[in-house]
Order: C-alpha cells, then sequence, then structure tokens
C-alpha cells in the first residue's frame, strides 16, 4: 500500500478548517430559515408587505376626499368660547396679525403614544399664509430662537415634566420682547392673536404642578401652584400686555385637554377665544375661515370647563397624584423586580397602585349639575359670579354662533303618564336660524329623574338625546325627532339602596322630566323647553332589553365572578365614595395615599398555576378525548372562506352568521396547532388559517391616522376625536370611519386599532386627545358610527379600552387597581361599550392595562364573558392591550377569561405557560372558541362591505383585493441557503478527494 504524503499534521476525527466555516454557515442558514416565519412577518407587517393594486391616482383621490372630510370635521369641531363686542368674526380689512406665544411655532396636530398622528402639514402659521393673512415674522423668528421645537415629543419615552414642560418667556423680558420688537408689533397691526397649546399623551397624566423654562437653555423651575393645564404665569402676564395694548386680542387653544381659563374673564381686552383642539395634519387651514368668519361656528362642548380643576369630584383621585400605594406588597407585581420599560430609561417599579373612583356617577357635569341642583355651590361668591356660575365657566354642550336660533316645540308625550315601560319617547322640535349668517344649531334633550335622599344614586340631568341641523340660511328651518328608549331612565342599583329587594336596573316611579337645552345648564329659550312625565309604579328590568339574557350583578360582592368585589369591600380598607345624600361630608378632598391589600386581593394579583389548574376542574367547561382525535391529523381542503383575496360563499354566509350550523365543520379543519398560533400572535395581525383559506391579515394601529404607529403607509391624520364629538354630528363619525377604511383599504390593511372610547374622568388623563367626552352617550354614538363606517368599508375595529383605562401615568399604569361600584362601571364606563355591540354591531374590543378591581381587565371572566358575551350577546374578537410583560397580561387568563387574541408583542414570543396534558382539552375547547370568533369578526367586516356595495349599487366600494408582495424575504433566504449548501458540498467532496485517489492508487 502506497501511503500519500502528508502536507500537515492530520489526527483521527480532524475536521478540515474549511469545512467547519462551511458547516457554521449551513448551521446559521437552517437557524434562519427556521426563524423565516417570524422574520417573514416582520418584513411583511412593516417593510415590503402584502399590498393592493390600487393606482396612485385612486390614491391620491382618496387621499384628498379625506383631508376635505378632515377639514369639515374642524370646521364642526371647534368651539368658540368666548366672543365679546363682536370681535369675530374678524373684517376682511384686517390682512395682517400678529401671533404671539411660543406655541404657535410648535402647532400640534394630535396627541403621542399609539394614538398619534406622524406630522402636521399645515400648522396655524401656514393656515394664515394659505389665507391671504399676513403675520409678524420678527416675533415668530423670536420664538424659534428662544426655542427652536420642542424636545420631548413622545411621552411614551419621557416623563411628565419633561413631555409637559411650558416654554414661554416673560413679555417684560427684554433679551426676548425687546423694546424694538413691541414697537414693531403694534405698528405691524391692531389684531394680536395668543396660541396657547398643551401637548399630552399616553404614559403620561398632566401633572398638577407647572415645569417651566423661560431663558433658551436656561433652568426648569417648578410652579406649585398651578397645574400644567391652568394657564401659566408668564401666558397671564402676555395676555394682559395684549389686553390693554391691541384692539382685538383673540385667543387660539391648541389643546386636546380642558383648561381652566378664568384669566381670560379677569384681564380686560381679551375679546375671543375659540378652542380649536388638536387638528389633525392640515385641519388648522380652515381656522382662519372660521376667525374671518367664512364659517360660522357651531362646535359645542363635551366637556365641562371648570374655573378651578379641584371643584371636580374626581380630582383628588386623578393623575399621576391621585394614585396610592399598598403597603404589604412589596413581592406583588408590578413590585417584584418587574422593569418599566416607558419614560425613556429602564427602571424597577417600586409600588402596587391602586385608584379610587371615590366621585361614583358624579362625573363631569354630572356632579357640577347634581351639586347644584343640591345648592352646593350656594356659598360659592367670587370674582366670576355666585354659586355655579363661580364655578362653572363653559358648561357640557356649551358654544357660541355667529347667528341665532330659535326652537319650537311641535310634538311630545301629549299622556302625562309613562304607558309603556318598555317603549320609546319621542319629542319634535324646529329649528328656525333667525340670524343674519348661515350657520348650524345643536338640539340637546336632557332627562332629570326623580331623587330619594339615601336612595340610588342619580345625577339631577343626563344626556338622553341630539341632533344637529344642516347648514341653515338666514330664514331657513330644519325638523328634528328626538326619540328616547324610556329603559334608558332607569338606574342601576347594586346594593338595593331603596330596600324593595332588587338589585339592577330600575325605572322607578315619579316624575321625570325632559327637557331641551343649550347646554346641560341652561334651558332653551323657548315656550316650552320642559316635559313633565310621570311614571306610576316601577319597573325592573331584570334582563337585557336586547338579548333577553339576565341581568343581575356581576362585579359585587358574593357575586362578583372574579372573586373579589369591584367596589373594593372586601380587598382592604373601606372606600368612601360620594353620595348625594349629603355631598358636604362625602366629597373626596383628597385621595388615600396608602393602604393594605387583603389577602383575598392579593391572591389574584397573578395568574398562576394554581389559578390555572381550576379551569379543568370546573364542572361548567367540557371537553373530551374525542375533541382532540383530529388535532395533528391532515385536513381536508373543501371548506374554504376565502380564494384569490375574495370570499366564498361559505365565507360570506359565515361571516354574516355566527348561528351557521357550517361553522363546527369549518372548525374541524383547524389543527391544535393552527388554533394556537392564531391566538399566541395577536400584535398587529391575524395570522394566516391556510387549511380555510385565510390570509395573514394586517392590522394597524392610529385612532386619528391609520398606520400613524410605526407602520408603513400611514393615512390622513385627522382632528383628534375630542374634536369630533365637538361637532355632535353623527354623519361626521360615520363618515370619518368610512374614510379611514377606505385608505386602510387600499394600503391593505384588514383591522384598526380604533376608536377609543373611554370617559373624560378628569381633564389631567393623558390620553384625553383619544377619547371622546366625559358622557357615555355621546361617546358611544361617535365612536358606534366611525365603526359602522369603517365596517361599511370592510375593515373591521377594536374599540379601546375595555375597560377604565381613565389613568394614564407610565409608572403607575401597569397592574393598577382600579375601584368603582358596579353602578359606576354600568352607568358611565361600560355604557359607549353596550352601545357599540347592540347598537352599531362592533366585533371587535380591545381589553385595557389596568385592573378592574383586582383582576387584570384582560383576564376579567365578568367582563368578557359574564357582561360582553352572555349579557349583551357579543359575537367577535377580543385582544388583549399589548403585553408588556407576559407575566401580568398572561394569554392563558385571556383564553380562559373570553379573550380571543393575545398581543404577545413584535417578538412574536406568546407561548401558554400552563398547558398540561391534563388541561389540553380545555385548551382545546376554548381554542375553537376563539377561532370562530376572530373568523368571524374578519369574515364578518367582508360581507358587510360586500352588501353596503350592493345597497349603493357602486362596485368601487368593495374592499381592494390584497396580493402577496414579492417574497424578498423567502429570495435572500434561498440564496444564503443555495450559497451556505455549496459551499458545504464543495469542502465535503475535497475532504472526500484523497480517499478516492488512496483506492484508486490500490
Amino acid at each position: 500500500m502506497i501511503r500519500q504524503k502528508k502536507t500537515h499534521s492530520k489526527k483521527k476525527g480532524a475536521i478540515r478548517p474549511g469545512l467547519v466555516i462551511t458547516s457554521l454557515l449551513l448551521a446559521v442558514s437552517i437557524g434562519v430559515t427556521g426563524t423565516a416565519v417570524y422574520f417573514k412577518d416582520i418584513v411583511n407587517l412593516y417593510l415590503a408587505a402584502d399590498r393592493t393594486r390600487v393606482s396612485e391616482e385612486e390614491m391620491e383621490k382618496t387621499t384628498q376626499e379625506s383631508q376635505l372630510l378632515s377639514h369639515r370635521i374642524q370646521e364642526e369641531g371647534s368651539v368658540l368660547l368666548k366672543n365679546t363686542k363682536d370681535t369675530l368674526p374678524l373684517s376682511d380689512s384686517v390682512r395682517q396679525v400678529n401671533v404671539f406665544g411660543w406655541a404657535s411655532t410648535q402647532w400640534l396636530g394630535g396627541g403621542s403614544g399609539s394614538g398619534r398622528i406622524t406630522q402636521v402639514k399645515t400648522d396655524f402659521l401656514a393656515a394664515l399664509r394659505d389665507a391671504g393673512v399676513s403675520y409678524n415674522e420678527e416675533l415668530i423668528g423670536m420664538y424659534r430662537e428662544f426655542q427652536p421645537k420642542r424636545p420631548y415629543s413622545d411621552t411614551l419615552n419621557s416623563w411628565p415634566q419633561e413631555s409637559c414642560r411650558l416654554y414661554e418667556p416673560h413679555i417684560s423680558d427684554r433679551e426676548y420682547y425687546t423694546e424694538e420688537l413691541l414697537d414693531h408689533a403694534r405698528d405691524y397691526s391692531d389684531t394680536a392673536i395668543a396660541v396657547i397649546g398643551r401637548f399630552a399623551g399616553e404614559s403620561n397624566d398632566c401633572p398638577k404642578v407647572q415645569y417651566k423654562q423661560t431663558k433658551k437653555g436656561g433652568e426648569i423651575t417648578e410652579d406649585p401652584n398651578r397645574t400644567y393645564l391652568d394657564l401659566s404665569k408668564e401666558e397671564e402676564d402676555l395676555l394682559r400686555y395684549l389686553g390693554v395694548s391691541y384692539k382685538n386680542v383673540i385667543l387660539v387653544l391648541n389643546t386636546g385637554n380642558v383648561m381652566a381659563l378664568g384669566a381670560i374673564e379677569r384681564l380686560s381686552g381679551i375679546d375671543a377665544c375659540l378652542y380649536a383642539g388638536l387638528t389633525g395634519e392640515s385641519g388648522a387651514g380652515v381656522l382662519p375661515e372660521i376667525l374671518w368668519g367664512r364659517v360660522s361656528p357651531s362646535g359645542r362642548t363635551t366637556d365641562t370647563w371648570a374655573y378651578d380643576f379641584s371643584t371636580a369630584a374626581s380630582y383628588a383621585n386623578a393623575g399621576g397624584e391621585g394614585v396610592g400605594r399598598y403597603t404589604n406588597a412589596e413581592t406583588l407585581y408590578p413590585a417584584d423586580g418587574t422593569k418599566c420599560g416607558n419614560l425613556g430609561e429602564n427602571f424597577a417599579y417600586d409600588q402596587v397602585s391602586y385608584v379610587d373612583y371615590a366621585e361614583g356617577i358624579y362625573v363631569g357635569y354630572r356632579w357640577y349639575e347634581t351639586a347644584d341642583a343640591q345648592h352646593f355651590w350656594d356659598g360659592v361668591e367670587n370674582r366670576y359670579g355666585r354659586g355655579y356660575d363661580g364655578v362653572v365657566q363653559y358648561p357640557f354642550g356649551y358654544g357660541l354662533s355667529y347667528t341665532e336660533f330659535q326652537w319650537e316645540l311641535l310634538e311630545a308625550p301629549k299622556e302625562q303618564t309613562v304607558p309603556d315601560p318598555f317603549g320609546e319617547i319621542s319629542v319634535m322640535v324646529r329649528v328656525t336660524n333667525t340670524g343674519k349668517r348661515a350657520g348650524q344649531d345643536v338640539i340637546q334633550l336632557y332627562v332629570s329623574p326623580p331623587y330619594t335622599p339615601g336612595g340610588i344614586e342619580k345625577s339631577s340631568v343626563a344626556l338622553a338625546a341630539y341632533a344637529k341641523t344642516s347648514l341653515l340660511e338666514p330664514g331657513a328651518c330644519e325638523t328634528f325627532t328626538l326619540t328616547v328608549p324610556v329603559s334608558s331612565f332607569a338606574s342601576y342599583d347594586e346594593k338595593d339602596a331603596n330596600k324593595n329587594g332588587f338589585q339592577g336596573y330600575e325605572l322607578e316611579a315619579g316624575i321625570y322630566e325632559l327637557s331641551l337645552r343649550s347646554d346641560a345648564h341652561h334651558p332653551a329659550a323657548m315656550d316650552q323647553n320642559t316635559i313633565r312625565l310621570y311614571v306610576p309604579a316601577g319597573t325592573l328590568y331584570d334582563t337585557d332589553r336586547i338579548t333577553g339574557a339576565p341581568v343581575f350583578n356581576k362585579f359585587t360582592g358574593e357575586q362578583a365572578q372574579d372573586g373579589v368585589s369591584i367596589d373594593g369591600s372586601d380587598a382592604g380598607g373601606a372606600i368612601h365614595y360620594l353620595s348625594r345624600a349629603d355631598f358636604n361630608k362625602t366629597f373626596p378632598k383628597a385621595n388615600v395615599p396608602v393602604r393594605r391589600l387583603s389577602h383575598k386581593g392579593a391572591a389574584l394579583n397573578l395568574y398562576t398555576k394554581e389559578l390555572a389548574d381550576t379551569w379543568h376542574s370546573d364542572e361548567t367547561w367540557t371537553a373530551s378525548d374525542e375533541a382532540l382525535r383530529d388535532k395533528k391529523s391532515v385536513k381536508k381542503l373543501t371548506l374554504m372562506v376565502e380564494r384569490m383575496g375574495s370570499l366564498t360563499d361559505l365565507g360570506y354566509g359565515l361571516g354574516k352568521n355566527w348561528e351557521d350550523p357550517r361553522w363546527e365543520e369549518v372548525l374541524d379543519q383547524l389543527t391544535f396547532s393552527d388554533m394556537e398560533n392564531l391566538f399566541l400572535h395577536g400584535y398587529v395581525k391575524t395570522e394566516p388559517l391556510s387549511v380555510l383559506g385565510k390570509p395573514l391579515a394586517r392590522e394597524a394601529d392610529g385612532p386619528a391616522q391609520i398606520g400613524s404607529f410605526h407602520q408603513i403607509p400611514a393615512g390622513t391624520g385627522f382632528p383628534n376625536a375630542g374634536i369630533l364629538a365637538q361637532t355632535w354630528n353623527n354623519a361626521l363619525a360615520w363618515e370619518m370611519g368610512r374614510a379611514i377604511a377606505k385608505e386602510a383599504g387600499q394600503f391593505g390593511y384588514s383591522g384598526w386599532y380604533a376608536p377609543a372610547v373611554n370617559l373624560h374622568r378628569s381633564p389631567f388623563d393623558g390620553r384625553n386627545y383619544e377619547y371622546y367626552s366625559e358622557d357615555p352617550l355621546i361617546s358611544g354614538h361617535m365612536g358606534g358610527l366611525v365603526v359602522r363606517g369603517s365596517l361599511d368599508m370592510g375593515v373591521y375595529c377594536y374599540v379601546k379600552h375595555l375597560i377604565c383605562n381613565d389613568q394614564e401615568s407610565g409608572i403607575y399604569r401597569d397592574g393598577i387597581y382600579t375601584w368603582m361600584t358596579e353602578q359606576t362601571l354600568r352607568e358611565l364606563y361600560l355604557k359607549p361599550f353596550q352601545m357599540l355591540v347592540q347598537d352599531y354591531g362592533a366585533t371587535g374590543f380591545m381589553t385595557a392595562y389596568n385592573r378592574i378591581g383586582a383582576v387584570w381587565a384582560g383576564g376579567s371572566q365578568a367582563l368578557l364573558t359574564g357582561i360582553l358575551k352572555e349579557e349583551w350577546g357579543f359575537h367577535g374578537a377580543i385582544v388583549t392591550d399589548y403585553a408588556d410583560h407576559h407575566k401580568y397580561m398572561n394569554g392563558d387568563q385571556a383564553l380562559r377569561a373570553g379573550g380571543s387574541l393575545w398581543m404577545d408583542g413584535i417578538l412574536n414570543d406568546g407561548k401558554f405557560r400552563f398547558l398540561t396534558e391534563e388541561n389540553e382539552a380545555f385548551y382545546y375547547h376554548a381554542l375553537r372558541r376563539t377561532s370562530k370568533e376572530v373568523l368571524y369578526m374578519y369574515l364578518n367586516a367582508r360581507a358587510e362591505n360586500r352588501e353596503y356595495s350592493q345597497r349603493m349599487g357602486d362596485p368601487g366600494l368593495l374592499k381592494p383585493v390584497i396580493y402577496p408582495a414579492f417574497p424578498l424575504w423567502g429570495a435572500a433566504l434561498g440564496a444564503f441557503d443555495l450559497m451556505a449548501a455549496s459551499a458545504f458540498l464543495f469542502c465535503l467532496r475535497r475532504t472526500k478527494k484523497p480517499e478516492k485517489k488512496k483506492k484508486r492508487r490500490e
């Protein structure tokens, strides 16, 4: 045998370096390919996504239509709060103005966080230029030099003292306001427009102190005597100077939060005030049209504007300062070492927090008007007025116009006795424009129920119905019929306060007054503005008026389905709630800063294995081995819900009928893995179900702009939700939902994280700009019509945030215990969600970060199953909010409670923690349910769109077909795999060549 000469030492089993490298390449290739699905989703969702074949011309037309709609919303939603001496509208001869206030250079189109807009294309200064009005550029240049930009423009990554910082030089500071600059300004124009702005957003509540910078690069000072939503001393002194220096002084408010504006009443010369809100990307363009009278303002407030925020019953328990701390919870979530990823730094939470809704049902105007009815304000006497007039500056529903209107009652119930407590009552009103300009008016109908001291808590007035006129020319009139279900007058008595042995909704006997009002406080100036109705005997509404399901306490006392009463009565420390029986003794003057959490409350802090183990031992859950028989088998491919981007007849049928018997056979085609994957990975998508033909469905955030939160593409940025609500125009809400969904459909989105119908419990909530109002009725109608418009265009909505996401401070919102009475929960916070289900056909909801009582809202069986599904009859999907920490926002718990999708996050790393062989059947049972819910939501939107298109006779209204993008990720991975495999084979061949030579020589 002839041995080959060795060129280097080679031991048995030695590996060539080339083979090592190529083997590593191959291993990396296999690893990358193994995670290809994840990277595919990332690329598809954010970069080279599936797209439609809509032309650029069509998209541009849609964008133009959306921009025109946004302008209409801004026109009708801007509220004229003050207008003395008929200062507005300005004369056409006024073509030059001075614009004061640093905020004029940093115009706000939206708030911060997931509801933001991406950019402002038209700010107030640009709007003036476009309207042919010049502004003093020397003055604006000074502000820009003083502070070129807003340094903290994202509340998700900043502290309140950073993002809620006020920038304004003092009017007496001659470093900025030089004598020359002030002289030039007076010479330039006798009209001054002052802009005041307030920035807010997700993860921060507005602070109850002011953080200010008055020098360029100067120190940050603090004013503990003014809240962020008060005018600062610098702003107030600026207005004082303008009032004595200029003929016309107009204040423009650029904020999504109510402010305290007593100064504009105290200071002389402040002629007018326009609340512009947050105007979206181009809505500011209509503001000159309002100021110069091309448009008559018709907006009405949807919140109460008080002179002093501390007069609100919610004040003591609102904002970051209204949060309490449990003293015995060091090892409980989130004080268990959990890190906070918000606010721009990573730190451990240091407390377990709670917030008490101690004000009960007395939120916003319900508080201020009821307190007035109880003479609570009788002792008030100040510079603004006596009693109520010294407390409330602008009531709920208030707004001025450039014209005048007269109302006439045409028809009302003729019988004084309510004939049918399950029927409806209608009022017909004629509205006539008696002024000299074209304009629109808002008709408001309120109900005042009978109240017995010590009985069921009731507000003295509550909005019952409303309508808005079309644009009426002088002398023109319009007639409206306002219809109200009698059952809507009922109150929820969770503790049998009236001692009649009943707990639930009831209509008590007595006199109910229906009153037509110009706002919540002032009866309309007309011959007959009040209708008195007598209810001779009480009515107990023990079943839901729509579903017929039994209605009973689901959150209170021993009946609490989640194990702890949401009023906190068994959670450690009694909470004292505001009562109309004695407002003076029960008014919450300060929050309870510390409290001990009971063992019962602490036991539900996190969802544990012990809690999970009770699932399969619960007799109400049934499943069998037979249900699992096909979970790994090959499925037949005959029942397809979608083909080539279009619904099949089966898909259409299922989307229209939750009870369709074919559902079971369709679900039989899904494996356990299919359903598990669908449930576990619900962030900005629902996963494909290829066996049914369902593709990956892309979803986007942005209640004011589709795709605004880190997604491409993004649509038109609309004015904020509060401005839409202030239009009091239901048709505009439907049009906005339709417009955003049309853009979404053209971009290839199937779902939308919007709208949000949480209430303005307090002016200090950082996310008020995303929400509509302090009133549940107008919130329900506005949100419901947005959803209806979106469904008509084939896009489903996840309505946010279920429930009570009314406290936003980033260091407290994660896991915060939220306590209230069940009456408060049902009459206020759940009401708009109920309207969305039963009146507007909503098919999607998103749960909240906070707890409802002691249990995470997304894991509350009482909320998701007891109320939403069993009582209200909801059919559709419930997704969690973004699960920052999976141990708290737990997928197992959400599944058990009735959730449908877990928003596990961008890493797509969700998995069940407590799935075992013993409880596998129960997971399977629940996953069949969630798969049906998600499929129904997806198919229903498409079916609704088809029907809408057919009803309108316009095939162009159909949601565009989505086509898969060219799989760049697949091509790249394939090329990488091919290169690695070729290199591996080459090196392997080189390794074997000496052996072949040896054999030949032998």
